[in-house]
């Protein structure tokens, strides 16, 4: 009976640990990974119709196979690995900031979302920043 006891004891803790995992993983899952470096930085480029057209340029060639063609992450081959970011939503995991978007593009976030740094130029990828604020949200800027 007592080893009966021990076993629902044991099954009861475990059940709750997986409970307190999923529910700590989850909420910090939705909570965007901000980069206090990347944040000061200032985009150089001016967000005008070259500079956007520039970007639209290179996502077209280098993003648009895993985040879609309008960067919803519907792409082509957004099933080979993770799920694309949508580029057109007010939620990004990696910071908000022009400066922050540069940094993901640039070194990179994970085995799907690869480092562009040797493909493109910083200015390049400041374009790729531009086009990328036609499309999705307005930066916002903090203080």
């Amino acid at each position: 009976m007592c080893l009966r006891n021990s076993n629902i004891i044991a099954r009861c803790l475990l059940a709750m640990f997986f409970a307190v995992t999923a529910t700590w993983l989850a909420i910090h899952a939705q909570e965007p990974r901000r980069n206090p470096e990347a944040q000061k930085l200032k985009n150089p480029e001016p967000s005008n119709a070259e500079s956007i057209e520039a970007g639209m340029k290179l996502y077209q060639r280098f993003c648009a196979s895993c985040h879609g063609p309008q960067g919803k992450g519907d792409g082509s081959l957004a099933l080979a690995g993770g799920t694309p970011s949508d580029l057109t939503d007010d939620a990004w995991d990696y910071g908000s900031t022009d400066g922050e978007i540069f940094v993901a593009i640039r070194d990179g976030v994970s085995a799907d979302m690869l480092a562009y740094k040797e493909k493109l130029t910083e200015k390049q990828i400041w374009q790729v920043v531009n086009y990328l604020r036609s499309l999705g949200p307005k930066p916002k800027e903090d203080k």
